[in-house]
C-alpha cells in the first residue's frame, strides 16, 4: 500500500493541470436547463490507534473515498413565481471503483448502493419551497450542516443527525429573516430496526425554525422519531465577520425511559460542537471540537461518545479544484474503519476506547 498514496498524489496533479476544462451542459433554453454534474473527492491517510479489533493492524496506510457523487439536475420557469426542479445524485466509491455508499449508511435503510437522493421541487418567493423524495433532511441542513465544514471522509460525524432520507418537506418563504419548516421522514423504510416492527412511510417528523440576518444565523429543531427511539431537541447557530467564520450546536436526546438498559444512568444524553474557521487568499484553516456524553445502551441512539478533535487546512486552486490536509482524533471507535472496509466497521470495534488518529491529504474537483 506503500506506493498507493504517490499514484494518488500524482492523479490529483494531472486533475489540476486540466481542472479549467470541464463544464457539462446538456440542454439550456430561456425556461429550462439540463445539467450533468460530479464531485470526485479522494484522500491518501495514515491512521494509527491505541485499540483495534483482533486481527487487524492498529496503524496503516492506504486511500480512502472522500464521498465522490455524481448528478443530473432540471428546472423549468413555469411562472415569474413558480420554479419545478428534479435532481438524481449517485455515490460512486473512488477508492474501490464501485457505485456505494464509502459510510455503508446507505445499507441501514436501502442498498447501499442506492442513489443519495432523488428528488423533485416546486419553489415559489410568494408560498415557498416543498421537496418530496429522497433529500438532505432539513434537521441535518438547519442543525448539523452549520458545523459540518471539513473536506475529508472524517466530516460531519459528530451529530445524531439522519443525513439523507426520503422525505415530503414544506419551508415557507423567509419574513424578516424568518422562516420555518417542517418534514414528514421515511427513517426506517418500513421496517424499525430496533424493534422489528412495521412503519408507515414518513414516520417521523421534523420542525425547525430559524432566523437569519446579514453574517448571523440561527435555528431551533425538533424530531419527533418513530416507535421508541429516542426523540432530537437542538439549536445551532453561525456568525461570519471578514475572515472569520463560527459556529456551534447542541442537540439531546429525549429518550423513553423503559427501554433503554438498566444500567444506562444518562438516558438524555447531550451532544454539542464548536468550529472556528480563518480565510486568506486561496487558504481556509478550519478546526472543531466534539463531545458526546452518552452511553452504550441508550435506547441505541446515542452512538456518539466522547471527544472528537479535528484541524484541517484547505487550498482552493481554483473554483473546480481544492486540496486539502486534516488531522483527526476520536476517543471512541466510530468514524476511523478498519483498512478496505466493505461494511461499516470501526477500527477497534463500535464504540471501544482507542484514541484513534488520522493523518490525511486529499482533493477534490468538481465539474
Amino acid at each position: 500500500m506503500s506506493k498507493t498514496p504517490v499514484k494518488f498524489l500524482i492523479l490529483l496533479i494531472c486533475l489540476a493541470a486540466f481542472s479549467n476544462a470541464f463544464a457539462i451542459n446538456i440542454y439550456t433554453s430561456e425556461e429550462s436547463s439540463v445539467d450533468a454534474y460530479g464531485s470526485l473527492r479522494m484522500q491518501a491517510e495514515t491512521i494509527d490507534a491505541d485499540t483495534a479489533q483482533a486481527g487487524e493492524s492498529s496503524s496503516y496506510n492506504g486511500i480512502r473515498d472522500a464521498y465522490t457523487r455524481f448528478g443530473i439536475k432540471a428546472s423549468t420557469v413555469f411562472s415569474d413565481d413558480l420554479t419545478i426542479g428534479a435532481k438524481i445524485e449517485i455515490p460512486f466509491n473512488l477508492a474501490d471503483l464501485r457505485q456505494e455508499d464509502p459510510t455503508f449508511f446507505e445499507g441501514f435503510y436501502k442498498e447501499n448502493y442506492s442513489p443519495r437522493i432523488y428528488k423533485v421541487t416546486a419553489s415559489s418567493k410568494k408560498f415557498g419551497t416543498i421537496n418530496f423524495g429522497k433529500q438532505w433532511l432539513a434537521y441535518y441542513n438547519n442543525i448539523a450542516y452549520p458545523v459540518d465544514y471539513f473536506s475529508s471522509f472524517y466530516a460531519g460525524y459528530s451529530t445524531y443527525a439522519y443525513f439523507r432520507r426520503e422525505a415530503l418537506t414544506y419551508t415557507t418563504p423567509t419574513f424578516s429573516g424568518f422562516s420555518a419548516t417542517i418534514s414528514g421522514v421515511d427513517l426506517f423504510d418500513g421496517i424499525d430496526s430496533s424493534t422489528g416492527e412495521s412503519t408507515k412511510y414518513l414516520d417521523t417528523m421534523q420542525y425547525i425554525a430559524s432566523y437569519a440576518k446579514g453574517p448571523f444565523n440561527v435555528a431551533v429543531a425538533y424530531q419527533d422519531t418513530v416507535n421508541d427511539r429516542a426523540n432530537l431537541i437542538a439549536a445551532s447557530a453561525s456568525y461570519t465577520v471578514g475572515p472569520w467564520r463560527f459556529a456551534g450546536k447542541i442537540e439531546q436526546q429525549l429518550t423513553d425511559s423503559s427501554v433503554v438498559s438498566s444500567a444506562t444512568t444518562n438516558i438524555d444524553p447531550i451532544l454539542f460542537n464548536i468550529y472556528g474557521s480563518y480565510t486568506v487568499d486561496q487558504w481556509t484553516m478550519k478546526a472543531t471540537y466534539a463531545n458526546g456524553d452518552g452511553e452504550e445502551g441508550a435506547g441505541g441512539e446515542a452512538f456518539f461518545i466522547g471527544d472528537t478533535y479535528q484541524l484541517g487546512v484547505d487550498y482552493q486552486y481554483n473554483p473546480k479544484m481544492k486540496f486539502f490536509a486534516e488531522y483527526f482524533f476520536e476517543q471512541n471507535s466510530y468514524a476511523i474503519y478498519t483498512p478496505n472496509s466493505d461494511a461499516f466497521d470501526p477500527l477497534a470495534g463500535f464504540q471501544v476506547e482507542s484514541d484513534s488518529q488520522a493523518f490525511l491529504v486529499g482533493g477534490r474537483f468538481d465539474f
